[in-house]
């Protein structure tokens, strides 16, 4: 590749025209495939799904004529030129479940309106497409630039263990940035308290009562659906105390209660409407007969009020310029009527201890006879805005976009969490409601092509 900047960029530009429709074709295919982690199979660790969604990503590079590499059939890289590799790009292609309410089929791509909709078109599968065709643009316009490795995971959802694991035997690029956040450029992410936490009664038969509650899948999504079962009270009764997104009905002599909320990702809880804590907040306020069960019950709802997206009623909020407040999202319960089991997601500030978070929720747990049975905390991670890295990021973004760059800070965890001086590049433009992990996921059409367009001109920046 010969020329000036400029020229660099026209070219670009029109390799993506010609190329559109493949890239929106190829984003199809993998939207088609549902690879939510399942039970695992015979060469497929995480389930049917992610396998194949990575099967078909491993055609797609081969189809242009790369080489892959299968690490334990969780990781696929495809290499750029000589390595060790300079510069990187991790993506995902594991995807949490559609859930209900979607205006189109989530597992079939739809364009309306000048946007891409399905599951995985914002995260991770539209910016993983748009990594694999910037590797494809900067080949074909320089066949002799070298040092690039594209690495597409498949258990990003379910706690990034497929990448931790890559790492332990493969050394990252020398820089790295993930296409799983936002634009400008993610330099700053907050830490992460994955508590599991229940207790054990003897069952008290005396009605009325709570024979189970459920709701919640994954920890790290808002729960849009929860689920009560109850006995002793007529269907009117229960009636009486349902809101907004919360109805009952008879079973026998028992009445179902379901509440329907509104599902977000968890490091953004208050753009999401928690059924599970709607519910509970509901059952806390009905005369059920005294037991530890109920009292359980009454617990919960004082732990984890309704709206309370900052640890309040747990006593763990805290807050701190760089990286904002702490965040709290009660994600999971499995409840019957002689104990439960539950979890919590919590992104965490650097202000807040280690120790000390664990402590101050064991106690808050302890005053209600609840024990934290399980705990991974994660340190916050920060790459300093000076690095060179985050200022040629930035430089690219403001180049192509007209606007001013800036470092931003997240409770969302990426897979450079644990990687010195990696950074999350795109691929949400700001002002953008992709609606991850949400009904009617998308992401702009042209936004999607931009964001392809800036990793090519990172991939020269980096290498040339």
């Amino acid at each position: 590749m010969k020329g000036n900047r400029a020229q660099l960029r026209q070219d670009i530009d029109k390799w993506f025209e010609r190329h559109h429709d493949e890239m929106i074709a190829d984003l199809g295919r993998i939207v088609a495939v549902n690879s939510v982690r399942g039970p695992e199979e015979p060469g497929a660790p995480y389930g049917a799904g992610p396998r194949a969604v990575m099967d078909i990503a491993q055609s797609m590079l081969e189809e242009r004529g790369f080489t892959v590499e299968n690490f334990e059939d969780i990781v696929i890289t495809a290499d750029m030129g000589s390595s060790p590799a300079k510069l990187g790009i991790l993506a995902h292609l594991d995807i949490v479940d559609a859930g209900s309410g979607w205006d189109s089929d989530p597992f079939k791509l739809t364009e309306r309106d000048g946007r891409l909709y399905g599951r995985g078109t914002s995260d991770d599968k539209g910016p993983a497409v748009a990594a694999m065709y910037a590797m494809y643009c900067a080949r074909d316009l320089c066949s002799e630039l070298g040092g690039f490795r594209l690495i597409l995971g498949t258990g990003e959802e379910s706690g990034i263990e497929d990448i931790a694991r890559y790492l332990e035997k493969n050394d990252p690029p020398t820089y790295v940035f993930t296409p799983d956040s936002d634009f400008p450029i993610v330099n700053i992410e907050k830490g992460r308290f994955l508590p599991s936490f229940g207790a054990k009664w003897a069952e008290d038969a005396a009605l009325p009562r709570v024979l189970s509650i459920t709701g919640g899948y994954p920890v790290n999504t808002v729960p849009e659906r929860s689920e009560a079962v109850v006995e002793g009270f007529a269907l009117e009764e229960v009636e009486a105390f349902c809101s907004e997104g919360i109805s009952a009905v008879q079973d026998g002599n028992r009445t179902v209660i379901t509440s329907t909320g509104k599902a977000a990702h968890a490091a953004t809880p208050q753009n999401g409407t928690n059924a599970l804590t709607a519910l509970i907040s509901m059952l806390a306020a009905m005369p059920f007969a005294d037991s530890a069960g109920f009292e359980c019950v009454k617990s919960l709802k004082n732990l984890f009020p309704h709206g309370d997206f900052h640890g309040q009623g747990l006593g763990i909020n805290m807050s701190d310029d760089a990286t904002g407040a702490l965040t709290v999202n009660f994600s999971m319960i499995d409840f019957t009527p002689t104990g439960f089991d539950g979890k919590f997601d919590s992104r965490t500030p650097a202000c807040a201890d280690e120790v000390d978070l664990l402590e101050l929720t064991r106690e808050a747990f302890a005053r209600k006879s609840i024990d934290i049975t399980d705990s991974t905390i994660s340190r916050c991670h920060h790459t300093p805005e000076d690095s060179p890295f985050v200022q040629t990021l930035l430089g690219i973004y403001e180049e192509y976009t007209g606007d001013v760059g800036k470092c931003l800070s997240i409770g969302g965890s990426t897979y450079v969490h644990e990687i010195p001086g990696g950074v999350a590049f795109g691929c949400e433009f700001p002002g953008a409601d992709n609606k991850i992990h949400g009904a009617n996921e998308s992401i702009a059409t042209e936004e999607l092509v931009l964001s392809a367009k800036m990793f090519t001109q990172a991939i020269f920046d980096m290498l040339r």
